[in-house]
């Protein structure tokens, strides 16, 4: 008796997970701008982030996906220490790019005016709070639905594909971290290409790890963005 395999299906294939995502850029792009000129640059930073988070989340949840585990959520302790000293590598990283970029591209405006952004608002307590928040949400939201979902996504429908099973990891990865540096774009070329390199890194923790560990290492690397920034460095 010969017994055929029913062929394994992706929970969420490459084109709903790339549907997805554009969705995601277009409610950023237009309620984000809503946002800025209605209740001003504080709370938009904020509420950015969460929109950001929003539409995949609320699509696992209409498709009744166990967020938990389809992300790889593991709350362990030691994955937010792991976490901790990653984000201080990829801080290291960060400066190196960056540094390496402006001598090849020059001065990034939209480098400057986000360091300008954050030390105007960090001048009041209600604004320094609200850059902590955003930057700290920047880890939760944007690995989530960079890394937990696009990448994850990616490489789950490419790994049981037998044509794309050897090369998934460095397409998912690649693929997510090009769509990171978009969200982070810059006309020059700095921003955007320093937050590709960033995302191959946090694409390579997120896999040898988890959500957890990848969410700390960003939000943590930009904190520590931040006490550069608040010293004058």
């Amino acid at each position: 008796m010969v017994v055929v395999l029913e062929e394994q299906k992706p929970v969420v294939s490459p084109w709903e997970a790339a549907l997805v995502i554009i969705v995601t850029f277009f409610v950023f792009l237009f309620i984000g701008a809503f946002l800025l000129f209605t209740v001003g640059e504080a709370p938009t930073l904020v509420v950015g982030e969460l929109l950001i988070l929003a539409v995949p989340l609320i699509y696992l949840l209409s498709k009744r996906i166990n967020i938990k585990t389809y992300v790889k959520l593991n709350p362990n302790p030691k994955y937010l220490l792991i976490g901790l000293g990653c984000g201080a590598l990829l801080l290291l990283l960060n400066i190196i790019v960056t540094n390496g970029l402006t001598a090849v591209l020059g001065q990034s405006q939209a480098v400057q005016q986000s360091n300008e952004t954050i030390s105007t608002l960090s001048g009041t307590s209600f604004g320094f709070a609200a850059v902590v928040a955003s930057l700290s949400l920047a880890g939760i939201c944007e690995e989530f639905a960079f890394r937990g979902f696009l990448q994850n996504s990616l490489f789950k429908s490419l790994h049981i594909n037998p044509k794309y099973s050897k090369y998934s990891f460095a397409i998912a990865v690649v693929i997510a971290a090009g769509v990171f540096g978009l969200f982070h774009f810059d006309p020059q070329g700095v921003y955007t290409l320093s937050a590709f390199i960033t995302g191959l890194a946090l694409g390579g923790i997120y896999h040898k790890w988890n959500y957890t560990t990848s969410a700390t290492a960003h939000a943590s690397m930009n904190l520590m963005v931040l006490a550069l920034v608040m010293f004058g460095f």
